[in-house]
């Protein structure tokens, strides 16, 4: 979700912007969304891990909101892993 003032968050719920991960006047958003910060996030929430994705995931009941589909997700995590070790 992006922000008037230019902040990204995780969450179109976050209007306190407790879950940014970036700001588009001092980066791209595909430096934002690719960043270790986005990662990080997506990672802890496919593992279930809410608790390390910021103050608002805990609180939220996300997958009743039509979520990513879970085979996609574990997908993505494995080719991110892998990624990670080839560097």
């Amino acid at each position: 979700m992006v922000h008037v003032n230019g902040e990204v968050t995780t969450c179109c719920l976050d209007e306190k912007l407790e879950n940014t991960v970036g700001n588009l006047q001092q980066e791209s958003l595909h430096k934002i969304w690719n960043g270790e910060l986005m990662n990080n996030w997506r990672v802890a929430h496919i593992e279930g891990r809410f608790e390390d994705s910021g103050p608002l995931c805990t609180r939220c009941n996300w997958r009743s909101a039509g979520g990513y589909p879970e085979d996609k997700a574990k997908q993505w995590l494995l080719e991110f892993k892998k990624s990670r070790k080839r560097k």
